[in-house]
């Protein structure tokens, strides 16, 4: 019976069909200890298929339950998986005059070194600003954030730590490298971010170093370890948890953007699939239709008209099946440009004259006349 009463909570969340699913997690957090064994007794007494509630299934679903609340924080996953391995991966170029763009992939091995001469290459070029895209969503190590966070941070700073439970020890991640880039950084983050480009994300954040896009990202600022439990699934969870050098902890709290936009996932893996090594550009730049211009007057062409010709054919039109967007990097170049084009204006606010005066006029005054003086005439 003590297996049993073990496993009162948690297998009532994945019995909660009797319920609406909005309403039985709320009600269920509410029950006091007494009140949840009441109902598995009833249950276990008189549902209509008790036979269906064994002591087996109980577990089951208690581990399901379980699994359902942690959330990211654990899961079953399989023992063999038919994914390909990760290959570190960095893509960088330039989306706009002065504006570098650097995505890293995957956070796996040798790819914080990658970041690292991507940098280099951006740096020599006379980048003035940087785009860091961390929505790419692989897992990673925790090392090669820390590889990517040196090229920003100086030799010496405690950059996060890792706390792992039952233990008074903290593993701590302190730069070793002399810092390449040293000003501000726009870094891009949705809810695909990983653990690795999430500790990435908030580190810089916490330096005040960043200028943060997208959506808010889900706090999974943990290390996972895996445990085989039979020869066909495997248990991870998380086992260790990054903090800040103050000791603040992201898990389960994210990051929240300080412009929120919204981009659609499907055209992001799209344009992330469709640059790696070749160009971003065609995801970030608007694809124009041509039309009758003074161009096409010049070489004599007319697109509209070729266009025309197409469309009563029946045929199909360049661009007819839309254009794939990355929408999020594109509001982080505007947001770029507007900012060097703001601080490029020069405006004069001290007027020349008094408004209320009206303009300084130069008019010839008349001489008074001098009573005294004899009249020619006479």
């Amino acid at each position: 019976m003590s297996l049993f009463r073990a496993c009162l909570l948690t297998p009532l969340l994945s019995l909660s069909s009797l319920l609406p699913a909005a309403e039985s997690r709320p009600l269920l957090d509410k029950l006091p200890q007494n009140s949840i064994q009441s109902a598995f007794q009833i249950l276990r007494r008189d549902y209509i298929r008790r036979e269906d509630l064994s002591y087996e299934e109980l577990n089951r679903a208690a581990l399901q339950g379980l699994l359902e609340r942690l959330d990211f924080g654990a899961e079953l996953v399989p023992a063999k998986s038919d994914e390909n391995p990760l290959v570190p991966y960095v893509h960088a170029e330039f989306l706009a005059p002065d504006v570098a763009y650097l995505r890293p992939e995957t956070f796996t091995q040798g790819e914080g070194a990658l970041f690292e001469t991507a940098l280099k290459g951006i740096l020599e070029k006379k980048a003035k600003h940087l785009i860091l895209d961390l929505r790419a969503g692989g897992k990673g190590l925790f090392e090669e954030a820390a590889a990517v966070l040196q090229t920003f941070l100086p030799a010496g700073e405690l950059m996060f730590k890792m706390k792992q439970l039952h233990s008074d020890d903290a593993e701590l991640f302190i730069s070793k490298g002399s810092p390449l880039w040293t000003g501000r950084v726009v870094v891009l983050i949705d809810g695909e971010t990983g653990h690795a480009a999430e500790a990435v994300a908030a580190v810089l954040h916490a330096q005040g170093r960043t200028l943060l896009i997208g959506e808010k990202t889900r706090g999974a600022t943990v290390r996972y370890s895996d445990v085989t439990l039979d020869d066909h699934t495997i248990l991870r969870y998380a086992s260790a948890e990054m903090l800040l050098p103050d000791g603040t902890s992201r898990f389960k709290v994210g990051l929240e953007p300080t412009f929120n936009i919204v981009g659609n996932l499907k055209q992001k893996h799209l344009a992330f699939e469709g640059s790696r090594g070749k160009s971003h550009l065609p995801y970030v730049n608007d694809r124009v239709r041509p039309r009758f211009n003074e161009r096409a007057l010049v070489h004599d062409q007319n697109p509209e008209l070729d266009d025309y010709i197409r469309r009563s054919k029946g045929q199909s039109l360049p661009g007819d099946e839309g254009q794939t967007r990355d929408v999020v990097t594109q509001r982080a170049i505007d947001f770029i440009l507007a900012g060097d084009f703001g601080s490029a204006s020069k405006i004069d606010w001290q007027p020349k004259h008094n408004p209320a005066e009206g303009p300084v006029e130069s008019i010839p005054k008349a001489v008074p006349a001098d009573p005294s003086a004899t009249n020619p005439d006479q």
